[in-house]
């Protein structure tokens, strides 16, 4: 346990939990493992197909939060096909599909590789790109 959570994933954990709200956000989505309870709910401002701010609450493990996280650092300036194809390469990371990680920051995530029961948390907020409703 203590090569999982390490101080470099319960940094990651913590993003959400400081992150500024969005005033103006256009799409809000809300997602949930209903297995472990975990919850997220991700708003974004959308404009001209890229989100161009976000905002999540991850209610759940330090790896839910931790996934939190790293959606929060790489979503500014990408398309949400962009961000679901993301998910999608941190999937086939963890599940040793393919062994390049397609985030930089995904690094301390690495032990829950071999954790198969654990990969949803850490990939449920990128499950909102295809959740998104317009407010």
């Amino acid at each position: 346990m203590d090569k999982l959570y390490q101080k470099e994933l319960l940094a990651l954990a913590n993003i959400p939990r400081t992150a500024k709200k969005i005033d103006n956000a256009t799409h809000i989505a809300e997602v949930n493992n209903p297995v472990c309870g975990d919850k997220v709910i991700a708003s974004i401002t959308l404009h001209n197909n890229l989100i161009t701010q976000a905002h999540i609450t991850a209610r759940g493990c330090a790896l839910c939060e931790a996934g939190a996280g790293l959606w929060l650092e790489s979503c500014v300036g990408h398309s949400l096909d962009e961000l679901e194809n993301t998910g999608k390469s941190l999937l086939a990371w963890l599940q040793h599909d393919s062994q390049i990680c397609p985030l930089d920051r995904a690094a301390p995530l690495t032990p829950v590789r071999d954790i198969k029961n654990r990969h949803k948390c850490v990939i449920l907020a990128f499950q909102t790109s295809t959740a998104f409703t317009p407010i």
